[in-house]
């Protein structure tokens, strides 16, 4: 194979000349290219900031869309080593005075002693109640004792609620049955069925050698509220006042302890102003994206981008319409303290805000929640509308990424297109290389020639 070497015939450099040829071919495509990744990926990352700042009002405006999260209530007692509560919006603002009259306990019943867990007590059955349940135990050689009797009551797929235990005290083993469950109705009976059954000594109940002795009565919690007395089979008292959970601690019979419930009005102020700061960080994300600078010439990534204008006019539009009927205190946000200003930006003023919600408190919530048209809820589908993955948005973002996929398909086919340039040029100057060649040996064969005649 005849090896080849460039610019020897003619003294040209080739190599910079064919670089010098291919870099003037692929400039003008190359920058094209380079501009228009530029712009598309500006615009890729400002379409991120701004589905970025739409989430984070769609998360505030979210909280006042929640009728039940946005109009909560908060309870106090004045004593909460007594009683505690807990509240829904359900609860009507009020005082009441709570008195802890008695505690709910679990019903347990102790045996007699055994010399151990292993001794013997007997074969039979025994039938065990709790409430309305109960379970029938058949007792064999395979577990007849004492902790034979314990773990097949605990093992039992059918046990009504009670929990056997053993505990040897100075005397003996002693088998404890405890109720799960607390309150009256769930008093525990044991019955041998059989009359004469040596577990017998395992009974308790009407009817029954009551053989085993009543460590803690089966009882329900007592209170009095306001005068009225309730009952209940756990220490929670959730039946007494609409939306209230009251949860008795420690009973102190004679001593009154004060439950106050009220509006959560610290909580919708937090929420509100929320709303605002995160509704005025999206009109603050578009401005910066939509800007222009005429002094600089500087432009925003999305100036004169249609779906980013569309977000501004959607969210102008849900926020300015009124909501509710005819016959609410307030119709609009501005009338409750929340106002547009000159830039599109919210203000909050506090104090109108706080008079609205002292007045009202539940006619704020529906202006802003209202099922049918509050504000909150409006604008809530306004951002989740455009946050869609097959929203304007989600396609604006799928076309810019094709967009940045096509150009990369044209850097890797313009570098194919100039490569084979790159070659077509060598094999061109090659040739004119060998031609300037032999034109040179033809030309110092001529001089020889005639500097002989």
């Amino acid at each position: 194979m005849a090896i080849t070497a460039t610019g020897l015939g003619s003294g040209l450099d080739v190599k910079s000349l064919v670089d010098q040829l291919v870099a003037a071919e692929r400039q003008p495509v190359a920058t094209r290219l380079a501009t228009q990744e530029a712009r598309a990926s500006a615009q890729l990352t400002a379409i991120g900031r701004l589905k970025s700042a739409l989430a984070a009002f769609d998360d505030a405006v979210g909280a006042l869309a929640d009728l039940d999260q946005f109009q909560q209530r908060t309870a106090t007692v004045s004593d909460e080593k007594r009683l505690a509560a807990t509240v829904t919006p359900a609860a009507v603002p009020a005082s009441y005075e709570v008195e802890v009259l008695a505690l709910a306990s679990a019903h347990r019943l102790v045996s007699g002693p055994f010399a151990s867990a292993g001794t013997v007590v007997g074969e039979g059955q025994l039938v065990i109640t709790s409430g309305a349940d109960s379970m029938q135990l058949e007792i064999t050689t395979a577990n007849n004792t004492l902790a034979g009797i314990r773990d097949a009551i605990n093992a039992s797929t059918s046990n009504p609620g009670v929990r056997a235990s053993i505990v040897t005290g100075a005397d003996g083993a002693h088998l404890i049955l405890t109720a799960t469950q607390t309150g009256a109705a769930a008093a525990v009976t044991v019955d041998a069925v059989a009359p004469g059954s040596p577990l017998e000594v395992l009974e308790f109940g009407a009817g029954t050698s009551n053989a085993l002795t009543q460590a803690a009565a089966a009882t329900d919690a007592a209170a009095r509220i306001d005068g009225l007395d309730v009952t209940s089979a756990t220490n929670s008292i959730a039946d007494a006042i609409e939306g209230v959970t009251i949860d008795l601690l420690e009973a102190a019979p004679g001593e009154t302890v004060t439950l106050t419930v009220d509006y959560d009005t610290e909580g919708a102020r937090t929420l509100v102003s929320k709303f605002v700061d995160a509704y005025n960080g999206v009109i603050s994300t578009i401005n910066q994206l939509t800007s222009y600078d005429a002094d600089s010439g500087a432009a925003g990534a999305l100036l004169g981008d249609a779906a980013t204008r569309g977000v501004k006019a959607a969210l102008r539009d849900a926020l300015g319409r009124t909501a509710g009927a005819s016959t609410d205190p307030w119709r609009s946000l501005a009338e409750i303290g929340v106002k547009t200003g000159t830039d599109g930006k919210l203000t909050l003023d506090a104090t109108r805000l706080g008079t609205a919600l002292d007045t009202d408190f539940d006619a704020v919530g529906r202006l802003l929640a209202g099922s049918d048209d509050g504000v909150a809820v409006r604008l809530k589908d306004v951002a989740e509308g455009w946050l869609a993955s097959d929203g304007r948005l989600g396609a604006r973002e799928s076309t810019l990424k094709a967009r940045l996929d096509d150009i990369s398909d044209r850097r890797a086919d313009l570098e194919t297109r100039m490569e084979a340039l790159r070659k077509r040029y060598q094999n061109q100057f090659n040739a004119l290389d060998q031609l300037v060649s032999q034109l040179n040996q033809t030309s110092s064969f001529l001089t020889r020639q005639l500097a002989s005649l």
